[in-house]
């Protein structure tokens, strides 16, 4: 595989637009910070996963006080929502915490314990100060194209990994 340094995030990007156009579609960014296109999907899915762990909390205690069990406790009513407040906030946060703790984990690939890019000595620096463009191995007249593209591109260094 190819990996392309650069010093800045709009080089990455210009690289990365450059060789989508040329026709090299499985072109990997990494970088010190998340690029300002991709929105996560982590705060959907605690959203989604709270209010109806929430929801599901506030018709269990209701089902159960209202409809299966009910008791005459000092005249209240038997679905008396004002109790069921703290216990349904907790099952929501609960509900929310645990979704996006399994969401992160789906989103990031994890556990990926190896991947041949770290084998190169560059890209130790993609979590510092410097921007990656990663390429699977092409072939011999598609490498020569590929490094013309990103010399052009304003690449700071080339280097190589063994591909998987």
């Amino acid at each position: 595989m190819i990996i392309g340094s650069f010093r800045n995030e709009a080089a990455r990007d210009e690289a990365v637009a450059r060789l989508r156009s040329a026709g090299f579609g499985a072109v990997t960014r990494y970088g010190p910070m998340p690029p300002e296109d991709e929105r996560s999907p982590l705060p959907l899915v605690m959203l989604a996963a709270g209010v109806l762990g929430a929801a599901g909390a506030f018709g269990l205690q209701a089902y159960a006080t209202g409809i299966a069990y009910p008791m005459n406790i000092g005249g209240r009513p038997n679905v008396f929502w004002p109790s069921y407040i703290p216990f349904t906030f907790e099952v929501g946060a609960l509900c929310a915490m645990a979704a996006g703790f399994l969401a992160y984990v789906i989103v990031n690939r994890m556990p990926h314990l190896y991947d041949p890019v770290d084998e190169s000595q560059a890209f130790r620096r993609a979590s510092i100060d410097r921007w990656f463009v990663v390429l699977p191995d092409p072939d011999a007249p598609d490498r020569e194209r590929l490094t013309q593209l990103l010399r052009a591109a304003g690449v700071a260094e080339l280097d190589e990994a063994p591909s998987p």
